[in-house]
Parts: structure tokens; sequence; C-alpha cells
């Protein structure tokens, strides 16, 4: 079941990007208008392009992702940490892994990666990319392993369990956005650990006039396809397991 729910959603990832798919929808609407000029097929296209330009010019994405990030703002202080999970992504989750090694020297990272991407080769190889980062960072690789060939965070969480960690003694590092879909993926497994998210993405509460200055469109296009993907994949987690 779990390789069922990975090719689909990496067959049907581009479809799952919303703006992909309205535009995409667009440009049908369009080219079956001009060829039969039907009023219902012209609604459909005015539908679309009304939705774009909402999504585009309201933060709905911003919303979304505030809802997905609120519950998991750091607001202690970590003690006695021995075990660092990073679940493989963007940089500065190894950033972050290496400053929380920092303060805990005794603590050990586990990065836990692997390639996601259909069609596998060294330049997509998540783990490889990683070590070299950490390398480059002059970091003590003596700390560092390098657990498993994961494609998705369902796997990275099967071979977390496999490790037997000390769960008081271990935090998670991932997106905040992707926090709680993570946590629920890990209480399913029975995997109890610390969340450290990182990299928070929501609407903070700052005056309008500074929102508005930092408006951009391409950003809210780009927070509503993320909350939507985070969504979609909290719901297949719960058909597909």
């Amino acid at each position: 079941m779990n390789n069922l729910y990975f090719y689909l959603s990496k067959i049907l990832s581009p479809f799952l990007n919303p703006t992909n798919f309205l535009f995409l929808t667009i440009l049908i609407f369009l080219f079956i208008y001009l060829k039969s000029k039907n009023k219902i097929v012209l609604k459909g296209l005015i539908l679309n392009l009304s939705l774009i330009i909402i999504i585009a010019f309201v933060p709905l994405g911003s919303y979304g992702l505030k809802y997905l990030e609120k519950d998991y703002v750091i607001n202690e202080k970590f003690e006695n940490i021995k075990n660092i999970l990073v679940l493989s992504g963007a940089d500065k989750r190894i950033i972050a892994s290496i400053n929380l090694a920092y303060k805990h020297p005794n603590a050990k990272i586990f990065y836990v990666g692997g390639n996601a991407f259909l069609v596998k080769n060294k330049n997509n190889d998540d783990r490889a990319i990683a070590r070299n980062f950490y390398d480059n960072l002059n970091f003590d690789m003596g700390r560092l392993n390098f657990i498993g060939k994961s494609r998705n965070t369902i796997e990275n969480f099967k071979e977390i369990e496999e490790l037997n960690l000390n769960h008081a003694e271990t935090v998670l590092i991932t997106s905040a956005y992707h926090m709680k879909r993570s946590m629920m993926i890990a209480k399913k497994q029975g995997i109890k650990v610390i969340p450290y998210p990182i990299d928070f993405t929501s609407i903070s509460s700052q005056p309008l006039l500074n929102s508005y200055q930092g408006f951009n469109i391409t950003n809210n296009l780009s927070n509503f396809n993320t909350f939507f993907r985070e969504i979609i994949g909290m719901l297949a987690f719960k058909i597909f397991t």
C-alpha cells in the first residue's frame, strides 16, 4: 500500500499543485471556447480566472500555513538532548541541526533521507548532497549518521522506529508547516519525539502597512500550493495507511 501511495503521489505531483491545475484548466477552457463559443465553457473560464486572482491577491495560503504551524512554536529550552533527527529537505534543516548540536555537544545527528524521484541518479541523492553540505561547513562527521533510503515521510518514520532511540532525548527537525503531518505519522507509528520546527512562513503579527510592503503575488501562490499539498498529504496518509 505504501508503494501505491508513493507512486501515485509522484505521478500526480504536478496536478496536486493547484495553480498548475488552474492554469492548465484555463488553457483548456480557452481553447474549447475559441472553437465553440459555448457559454458554459466561458463561465468555467471566468471561474478559473477568478480563483487564480483570489489566490494571488488574498493571502489564503499564508493563513493556511499559520493553521499548520500554530501548534509548534518553540517556547521551551531543550535539555539532555542526545539525538537530533533531521528529515531530508532544505538546507535550513541542516543548519538548524548544526546549531542545536553545538548547544548539545553530546548529541548525534541522524539525517533521514533518500531519493524521492522516480528516476534516480547521483545528482538527486539527498543523503550525498547533505553529506557534502555538512562537510563543507566543517562539522564533525563522526557525530553524523545518514539513515536509509526512504522516499517519503512515512518511510522516514519507519526507519526512525528501527533506531530504537530514547524518545525523551530525541528532537525532530523539519519545516514548521510540515511538522503537523510529521507528528501525525509519528504518532500512528508509536514514535514520540520532541518537535523542533524551523522556517516559519505564516503571517506574523505586524502592522498592516508592513504587510502591504511585503505583498507579493508569487509568494501568495507559492504559499497556497504548499498548504494545499500538505493537506492532501495528510488526507492521503489517512486513506492509504
